[in-house]
Formats: C-alpha cells, sequence, structure tokens
C-alpha cells in the first residue's frame, strides 16, 4: 500500500476521508499523528463482562481535564480528540505510537475504520489502552477554551492514522447490519453483546 502525506491530504481535500482537526504540523512522511481527548471509560474492577449482556455498570466514566495517571497493569477506554469519516472506497489504518509504546502503553486492538464510516457524520475513536510499564504514565488530554472552542494545547500522541484505497464496497459499514460502532461521538464500552442479535 502506497502512504504518503500527500496522499492523504489529497484525499481529504477530495472529501474520501476526514480527519478534523487537521493540523499540518502533526502530518509526518506518511502517517498523522492524533491526540487523547478529555473522557475516558474506567472499567470497574469485580464486575461481571457477560458478552451476552454488557451492564452499563461496567464502567465508570471520567472526564479530565489536566491529566491522568495510568497506573502499571491498568486498562482504560479512552477517545481520540480527533473525528474521522471514510467514504466507501477508502480506509483509514490504526497504527501505535512508538514514543507511547516505549513507556508501555499498549493499544489492545489497533485495526481501521472501515469504509463507509462516519459518512453522515464523523465519529471519535475508542481506544483500549493498557500501561505494561513498571512506572506510571501521566497522560495530558486535549484543551480546547470553552468560549470559542480553540484548541490551547494538544495532549498526549496516542495514535498514528495512515489512508489506503481500494475498490467501493457494495455496503458502506453504517448502513452494514452488524455496524455497532458507526456513530460514536465518545469514548464507547464494549457493545459486543449486539452480536448476539
Amino acid at each position: 500500500m502506497n502512504y504518503n502525506s500527500t496522499l492523504i491530504k489529497e484525499h481529504i481535500k477530495s472529501g474520501h476521508i476526514k480527519i478534523d482537526p487537521y493540523i499540518d504540523k502533526f502530518q509526518g512522511p506518511n502517517l498523522y499523528y492524533c491526540h487523547l481527548g478529555n473522557n475516558l471509560l474506567i472499567p470497574q474492577a469485580g464486575k461481571l463482562a457477560d458478552t451476552k449482556k454488557i451492564s452499563k455498570f461496567l464502567y465508570k466514566k471520567k472526564k479530565i481535564n489536566e491529566f491522568y495517571d495510568l497506573k502499571p497493569g491498568e486498562f482504560i477506554l479512552a477517545e481520540t480528540f480527533e473525528t474521522f469519516m471514510t467514504d466507501k472506497s477508502h480506509v483509514i489504518k490504526l497504527h501505535n505510537s512508538s514514543s507511547l509504546a516505549r513507556l508501555g502503553v499498549l493499544h489492545c486492538a489497533l485495526g481501521m475504520i472501515n469504509p463507509g464510516c462516519g459518512m453522515k457524520s464523523p465519529i471519535r475513536l475508542t481506544l483500549e489502552l493498557t500501561n505494561t510499564s513498571p512506572f506510571v504514565v501521566r497522560l495530558y488530554p486535549t484543551t480546547i477554551n470553552i468560549d470559542t472552542g480553540a484548541v490551547l494545547n494538544f495532549g498526549t500522541e496516542v495514535l498514528k492514522v495512515a489512508v489506503s484505497s481500494h475498490s467501493e464496497v457494495a455496503i458502506p459499514y453504517e448502513k452494514w447490519q452488524g455496524a455497532i460502532y458507526g456513530s460514536d461521538k465518545v469514548v464507547t464500552g464494549s457493545r459486543i453483546d449486539k452480536r448476539f442479535k
């Protein structure tokens, strides 16, 4: 696959994908660098995670304004600050942040944003982060001005993305009957129980 920054910009300009906000200084030679948002879901110890019936009490919502200290062995769900969209013939590939990985923070699942995801309204990604290191890792959210919406400080780099094109799919993700994450606006817990239905 041919990944380069020029292609990412061209795909955005032509409307094949959206990365919002897109800022040139976060564009590498072939990958775009994304940042931590403000909302987390903290799994609650001792709860039963029944894959046929996910409890709404499985996670505790937490909004971070200054930082979050991810403890050794801890697992959280976090959101990207950026939102995304793909048309029916493009995918956005998700890649780990090498710098974050060198601190021991890893993604439990990295794949892609399916073609035809977020076409009606861009989505925000949920990241499954775990700290495998022996030390606490401090994560910073992206902060914005409440009155103007302007970004004051970009948060911790948590993800890199690339774009690839292929033949158009017959059914876009958001219209596929099995789509369960195609309209996410905030960090979202598992919906694996929806697969049984």
